[in-house]
């Protein structure tokens, strides 16, 4: 079952941080925004909002990292590795996610890390989303 998303069009008396969310949507080389305020202004109900209006992805259908298809300089080293031997990349689309992270959450715990195993293993550079 969906969880009912408030409607962005329904949030008033924030325009500012409207404004904000739906030019970095435009031009995401603005590079984010940080939102603040008091409890219960309306800061995520914003932004669950603004992703439930923006368009479906076009992704590659069993890529981990739900590479863009239509962006072959940014693919993954396995995406790339399939187009090379002449594979054809399934394509799937999904909507914008919302991803909440805890406080306390570091970036190697969200966007992964080397996996020093692997490393001190066999002397070879891996990730580990």
């Amino acid at each position: 079952m969906e969880r009912f998303v408030y409607p962005f069009s329904a949030i008033v008396g924030q325009d500012k941080m409207k404004l904000a969310l739906i030019l970095n949507a435009i031009h995401p080389a603005i590079g984010g925004v940080l939102i603040r305020g008091e409890k219960g202004t309306g800061k995520s109900t914003a932004v669950r909002a603004l992703a439930r209006l923006l368009p479906e992805l076009a992704v590659v259908a069993d890529c981990p990292y739900r590479c863009d298809p239509d962006a072959p300089e940014a693919l993954c080293s396995d995406c790339q590795d399939r187009v090379a031997g002449g594979a054809a990349l399934p394509r799937g689309r999904r909507r914008m996610r919302v991803v909440e992270l805890p406080i306390n959450a570091s970036e190697d715990r969200v966007v992964g890390a080397i996996d020093i195993e692997a490393a001190i293993k066999s002397g070879e550079r891996r990730f580990e989303p």
